[in-house]
């Protein structure tokens, strides 16, 4: 027989109902419509719902005929029609949805029952389709599963207790025969208006987390997926209300999970107070939370309040305040309490305060040592630069003083054509002082210390010197540049560092003549200071 709303109480459309022409099945015919038939169009915010139900050893063929008209779109979005195979929204689909023009193929059930359903959007309608069925014997091989037996319990009532144990013995031993799961639906029923509230007392899987193998879900108005309030499938449940009059509660447990799972709940019927008056009926008891329950309820040893106000001042109740004043051991154990947590919070205080002093305090270090770093890099880039610019200056030096070689062995050259013996000082031997132990033309020079100040020119071209005035003791000869005085005054020597006008430094000269030689001393030189060419 065809039902309205899976397996609540049918309750018959009239005429002017959309969903009459699809819900009211012919069942001489045996053959439906869709909604607003005979209408040339089905109309629009359509949602519909069909159960077709075979007869006990039987299952459903349907087929479509005549004509196929819903409107197309991509995966079927807008107005399409599904077709599940069993009793209830949840079960599984036989095929995807349909839409468009083409015909459906025809169906065959798996068990007595198919779920139809149809639904269209708020525009574009087309001219619907018409479906025929028929009921067909059940295959009697032994391949066949056997036929699922129905576990639908209905409660009603202002307060009840749905629970596992509701579930018939006949059916736990017919489904554990045959390794089928356990899969009942509890339908809850309460006064048109009224609303209910499921909390559960105990709930236990036997494998947690497994949300394939063992859950309860929770619907309001109707069993297909999108009415689904709640789904639980872990170690705890939470509170639940409906939408309307009616909730439906399904456990459904495989093979391997059905001997541990159970579950037991409390619902309780209630109202909603209007806004424009907050009291309750003579009949109901007020929560304090803008709902009103059955008087009866009030200190039945059950919470059926969500804040639990009905079992409160009630005698030998579970919330009797009154008779519970804070004794002297409470007050002990709270300030235990609160002790331990000032002492927790003042030891992370701590901890965190010291915590960043050593952070801060290591950030301190690597500033310093890399400021360290830094500054023995650049003494060492310093030292180097101080190093290559003194190799230059030797460089330059040595070059200097082979030029000067050379020059002083040209004159050496030119004097041993005379066979006349010479002396030449070093380019770096600027002040002199000349000892002289021998007698010139008879004369004897006794010995003197003559000292040289030397004023160097900055360029070498920039005085002309004479033979005679290097080596003359008196001021019969001049130079632009140097001049020999009795009064020592050492020349500026180069360092590194520049000219050092404080540090003096002497350097002796010895020239032994034969006595057959004996002839007035030449000095020659060149323009350029300081390459000097002493011959005899």
């Amino acid at each position: 027989m065809p039902q309205g709303d899976m397996n609540a109480p049918r309750q018959m459309l009239s005429p002017q109902d959309p969903c009459h022409a699809f819900v009211d099945v012919d069942l001489e015919k045996q053959e439906f419509f869709s909604p607003a038939y005979p209408a040339q169009i089905y109309p629009n915010h359509t949602d519909c719902v069909l159960v077709l139900e075979a007869p006990e050893g039987h299952l459903i063929k349907l087929d479509f005929r005549d004509w196929f008209e819903l409107e197309p779109s991509q995966d079927c979005r807008n107005d399409y029609l599904e077709v599940r195979d069993g009793a209830h929204g949840y079960n599984n689909l036989m095929m995807q949805p349909f839409c468009g023009f083409d015909f459906p193929p025809m169906l065959t059930s798996s068990d007595r029952h198919l779920w139809i359903h149809f639904r269209s959007d708020e525009n574009i309608e087309y001219r619907g389709f018409k479906a025929v069925y028929e009921f067909v014997p059940r295959p009697t091989s032994s391949s066949t599963p056997p036929e699922v037996r129905p576990c639908i319990i209905p409660v009603g009532g202002d307060e009840g207790f749905p629970k596992k144990s509701d579930i018939s013995n006949e059916t736990l031993a017919f489904n554990e025969r045959y390794k089928l799961p356990i899969d009942c639906i509890w339908v809850i029923t309460v006064k048109e208006g009224w609303r209910i509230q499921l909390s559960f007392k105990l709930f236990s899987l036997a494998r947690p987390n497994d949300c394939d193998s063992n859950f309860v879900d929770v619907f309001s108005d109707r069993t297909d997926i999108p009415s689904r309030d709640k789904n639980f499938c872990g170690s705890i449940a939470d509170t639940v209300s409906s939408k309307n009059n009616i909730m439906f509660i399904r456990f459904f447990a495989e093979p391997r999970a059905s001997a541990k799972s159970t579950f037991e709940a409390l619902f309780t019927a209630y109202r909603e107070n209007d806004k424009s008056n907050s009291e309750c009926a003579a009949d109901e008891f007020n929560c304090e939370d803008a709902t009103c329950i059955s008087i009866d309820l009030k200190c039945n040893g059950r919470f059926n309040c969500r804040f639990r106000w009905d079992e409160d001042d009630c005698d030998g109740g579970l919330m009797n305040n009154k008779a519970m004043p804070l004794s002297e051991n409470h007050i002990i154990i709270i300030m235990v309490i609160f002790s331990l947590i000032l002492s927790g919070m003042c030891c992370t205080f701590l901890f965190n305060c010291i915590k960043k002093l050593v952070r801060d305090h290591r950030t301190i270090q690597e500033y310093v040592r890399e400021s360290r770093e830094q500054e023995l890099n650049q003494l060492g880039k310093q030292q180097e630069h101080m190093e290559q610019k003194n190799k230059t200056k030797v460089s330059i030096r040595s070059r200097s003083s082979s030029t000067h070689s050379s020059d002083s062995n040209h004159f050496a050259t030119s004097n041993a054509l005379t066979n006349t013996s010479c002396y030449v000082p070093g380019g770096e031997l600027l002040p002199i002082l000349i000892r002289n132990e021998h007698s010139i033309n008879g004369d004897v020079y006794n010995q003197r210390g003559f000292e040289v100040e030397v004023q160097t020119p900055e360029m070498c071209d920039s005085a002309c010197q004479t033979r005679e005035s290097l080596f003359s003791n008196n001021s019969e000869h001049s130079t632009p540049s140097h001049s020999i005085t009795s009064k020592p005054s050492p020349p500026a020597p180069f360092s590194t560092f520049g000219y050092k006008k404080e540090t003096k430094f002497r350097a002796e000269a010895k020239i032994e003549m034969d006595e057959e030689m004996r002839r007035p001393y030449s000095v020659q030189t060149t323009k350029s200071a300081p390459d000097v060419i002493v011959t005899h």
